[in-house]
């Protein structure tokens, strides 16, 4: 299908949402992290690619194209311009709930050695677990998987599974709960954590516990993202409350299931004093209600330049892609705002492209949308 045209908006509307009741925002929707106010941005959003079933993952590509993941096990790359969507490979996966074909990174020096790493979810005589997996890529094709960490609890939800990439050439891995909450506490366990991985699936040097556990007490992290600096952000799901973005730092406790959101005991006394006993990190951004985050970029390119130092992710319960302006030093949300309210419906994936255009994938045929004809679609959002 050509691509078609649709505006975001004349003028980007500015609104500080569910975080200004937080108390979190630090000044207007309508200034930079600075202070400064924004001129008006005019914005276009372009179909870019459709006829994907549950778009999961959106990379770009060493190779200048976009890759995909689609949770019934393909992998395909989609020409930017002209939206042409050529497989690479199919994965075999369990399809069961929100488990199959999840997150997907590219090696560091993939010139050399072309690995492509993905994580799925997939069946055991241990019952349903998840793995990540590489792949080289030579000739067109994706060749057999060669398994880097698997027996990772898996589940019909929480599965977690974005990967990335971090400044220090290790790989990152965020694992939800996989519907066992108690599992998330348990530092010997790989469910509920953020892990950090040789790229041969190893512990790497300098992990807080000697394995492959970076951060724990996670119930659903479903997107990551590094900042130029190095900082480490996810998003995580919350239960019926308390959505989150989150800075990861090692051996953090980040609360789940004791702690829902900030340590401010809005779900008992026990909350508080679980905070004080294991030095909880609390969020820097929650909703109630919640909205469901999934996929996370970190936005610091010139194209777009009021949107600098800022958090850009994809929400499904939300149908939005929200952005987070950052202040100086990343650790606090100094402003909001919301693009594509509920023009596409539900949002899985988005990156920031090396020429500052974003592009989003919808999950509309995930079981829990009301898909179009041409669903799900990729999407790009850059100026007019």
């Amino acid at each position: 299908m050509p691509p078609s045209a649709r505006p975001v908006a004349a003028q980007v509307r500015r609104t500080a949402v569910a975080l200004a009741a937080a108390g979190m925002l630090a000044c207007d929707a309508a200034t930079a992290g600075n202070g400064a106010p924004e001129p008006p941005i005019d914005l276009e959003a372009r179909v870019v690619a459709t006829g994907f079933d549950t778009v999961w993952e959106l990379a770009w590509g060493p190779d200048g194209q976009l890759w995909v993941t689609e949770r019934g096990g393909r992998i395909s790359r989609v020409d930017p311009q002209s939206g042409s969507v050529t497989p690479v490979g199919q994965v075999a996966v369990t399809e069961i709930g929100e488990g199959g074909l999840m997150g997907l990174a590219f090696h560091p020096d993939f010139a050399t050695d072309p690995w492509v790493y993905v994580a799925h979810t997939y069946s055991s005589a241990g019952g349903t677990r998840n793995r990540v997996v590489r792949m080289r890529y030579t000739g067109g094709a994706l060749g057999p998987p060669e398994v880097v960490v698997a027996d990772i609890p898996g589940s019909s939800i929480h599965n977690g599974s974005r990967l990335a990439i971090g400044p220090d050439r290790f790989l990152y891995v965020t694992t939800g709960d996989a519907a066992d909450a108690a599992i998330a506490q348990n530092r010997d366990a790989l469910a509920g954590k953020v892990l950090r991985l040789t790229l041969t699936g190893q512990p790497a040097p300098g992990n807080p516990f000697g394995t492959r556990v970076w951060s724990f007490g996670n119930r659903n992290p479903q997107g990551i993202a590094f900042a130029p600096g190095g900082t480490l952000y996810i998003t995580e799901h919350g239960p019926s409350d308390n959505d989150e973005v989150n800075i990861v730092e090692p051996g953090r406790n980040y609360g789940w299931p004791n702690v829902h959101g900030r340590c401010d005991g809005d779900i008992g006394a026990a909350e508080l004093s679980f905070c004080a006993a294991n030095d909880v990190a609390e969020p820097i951004a929650n909703w109630t209600p919640t909205i469901a985050p999934a996929g996370l970029a970190y936005y610091d390119h010139a194209l777009i330049p009021s949107f600098r130092r800022s958090l850009l992710f994809a929400t499904l319960k939300d149908a939005t892609l929200h952005r987070l302006a950052l202040s100086a030093d990343g650790r606090t949300v100094a402003s909001s705002e919301r693009l594509l309210e509920r023009e596409y419906g539900r949002l899985r994936a988005v990156l920031v492209a090396p020429d500052g255009s974003i592009y989003v994938g919808t999950s509309n045929r995930d079981g829990r949308g009301t898909p179009m004809p041409t669903d799900d679609r990729i999407i790009r959002v850059r100026p007019r």
